[in-house]
C-alpha cells in the first residue's frame, strides 16, 4: 500500500491530524518521516507536543502529503508513541545519526509515532 507513495511521503513534509480528549482537532507537521513497511510509516518527534499527548488518549490519525503540484495522498490509520526502545532509536540514528539539529534546535528526537495505515486515499 505505501510503497507506492515512498518517495512522496520521504521527500515532503506531512501534515497528521490528531484529536484531542475533548474532540478538539489538532494539526501538525513533520519531515522526519520514513515507510518502514507497505503498512507503517515512522515519524520523529521532534516537537508536535499536542500530537503527543492526543495519540496517548485517542490513536486515530490522519495523515497527508503532497507534492508540488498539490498531487498527493490520505492516509488514515492508528498511531502509538515511543519514548524509547527501537522505534526511538531508529529516529535517532535515522535523523539525528550525524549530529542534525532540528529546525527547533533540537538535537535528538523526543519520541518516536508509528502509524499502522488501516486506509489510503489519492489526492489529485
Amino acid at each position: 500500500m505505501l510503497n507506492k507513495y515512498k518517495e512522496l511521503i520521504e521527500s515532503n513534509p506531512l501534515h497528521i491530524a490528531t484529536v484531542n480528549k475533548d474532540n478538539k482537532p489538532n494539526l501538525s507537521v513533520a519531515s522526519d518521516v520514513r515507510v518502514l513497511d507497505d503498512n507503517t510509516l515512522i515519524i520523529s518527534c521532534n516537537e508536535m507536543v499536542n500530537t503527543q499527548e492526543n495519540i496517548k488518549t485517542n490513536s486515530n490519525v490522519v495523515i497527508t502529503s503532497f507534492d508540488n503540484e498539490w498531487v498527493g495522498v490520505r492516509l488514515s490509520g492508528t498511531a502509538k508513541y515511543y519514548t524509547e526502545g527501537k522505534h526511538y532509536d531508529f529516529c535517532k540514528n535515522t535523523f539525528f545519526g550525524n549530529n542534525e539539529v532540528s529546525p527547533f534546535g533540537a538535537t535528538e528526537p523526543k519520541g518516536a509515532i508509528v502509524v499502522d495505515i488501516t486506509k489510503l486515499e489519492d489526492i489529485k
